[in-house]
């Protein structure tokens, strides 16, 4: 992850995927950077209020500030741009592949500021450029864990060295889920209050079990088994069994984890002798799955009891009714 990127290293990693073509501004090339994942739409800023203006970011031109523009008088069209350019902005990009006044065209050669055009819409280029930056950008942290996707939900084990982690996430790849990482996940936090999972390393999906070395689990479970990057959508933190502690036993009482200012689900499994943790595992992100279209068992059981328990239902209509949904 860095700082920042240079306008020149955007245009070499992303001209073709953006569809960008530079116009106007190549003296700013290697002088503009971005160093922020996000972008600015200057429609207050074209109308004369700058209080908020979002001069760090990309400015984005679509259809409705170019056919603004067009209502301008030549001179009042390079008093905007002029005072919009002085503020330091890293570029501006006019999309739909829609012609760029000729004020602008001048005034970006003039200011040394890069002036892009995309055949893209304006949502089509957004929608590529953002998560390219937050790549680049957005904040991360490495964890010490394992990072499955167990029937579509991203399950990220956490526990101390030696509880079995890595055994766990074993024996879930062979019943058929995907491995993400193993013993080191890179976390990125992106838009939309999401936390993406990664491996640190980039060559491979590779697994320490101890007692066999080093595995390529690409190879023994077949390239279906892995996959590069999923979002977390729940953290399952593994412990030594204690038995004066009280486990959630009922899943009324939802617990959250905190990573990257983001809390997600969080399920504690206490591990045993004799006790299969990773079929806990499993069924904890179908549990999760359920929830997300939906169905939260423990709360419709919940309401079953309790309307069983004021009479308006028998114990026997309690069942059929369970059954019927």
């Amino acid at each position: 992850m860095s700082e920042h990127i240079t306008l020149r290293q955007l245009l070499k990693q992303m001209e073709y995927d953006l569809g960008l073509k530079l116009i106007a501004g190549a003296g700013g090339l290697d002088k503009k950077i971005i160093a922020i994942a996000e972008v600015n739409r200057p429609g207050l800023s074209l109308c004369g209020y700058y209080e908020h203006f979002a001069n760090d970011r990309i400015q984005v031109m679509g259809a409705g500030e170019i056919e603004y523009v067009k209502t301008l008088s030549s001179d009042e069209q390079r008093g905007i741009f002029r005072k919009m350019l002085a503020y330091g902005i890293p570029c501006f990009v006019v999309t739909r592949g829609l012609e760029a006044p000729q004020e602008l065209v001048e005034e970006c050669d003039n200011f040394s500021t890069p002036l892009f055009k995309s055949h893209l819409s304006t949502p089509a280029f957004v929608g590529r450029l953002v998560p390219r930056l937050e790549d680049e950008f957005g904040p991360s942290m490495v964890v010490h864990g394992d990072f499955i996707e167990a029937f579509g939900i991203g399950v990220l084990i956490l526990g101390e060295s030696g509880i079995g982690k890595s055994e766990c996430a074993l024996e879930l790849i062979r019943r058929g889920h995907r491995l993400i990482a193993d013993d080191a996940v890179l976390l990125k936090r992106v838009t939309g209050h999401r936390v993406l999972g990664t491996s640190v390393y980039s060559f491979g999906h590779y697994m320490e079990v101890r007692g066999v070395g080093i595995i390529d689990v690409a190879t023994l479970f077949g390239i279906m088994a892995v996959r590069v990057k999923k979002s977390v959508d729940m953290v399952v933190s593994l412990e030594h069994w204690d038995e004066n502690k009280n486990y959630n036993r009922s899943g009324l009482d939802e617990e959250r984890y905190s990573i990257l200012d983001e809390r997600l689900p969080h399920v504690t499994i206490p591990v045993q002798p004799g006790r299969n943790t990773s079929i806990t595992v499993e069924v904890a992100a179908m549990n999760m799955r359920a929830k997300k279209m939906g169905r939260h068992g423990a709360k419709e059981f919940d309401n079953a009891v309790l309307r069983h328990m004021s009479g308006e239902t028998t114990g026997q209509e309690l069942v059929c009714s369970e059954l019927d949904d």
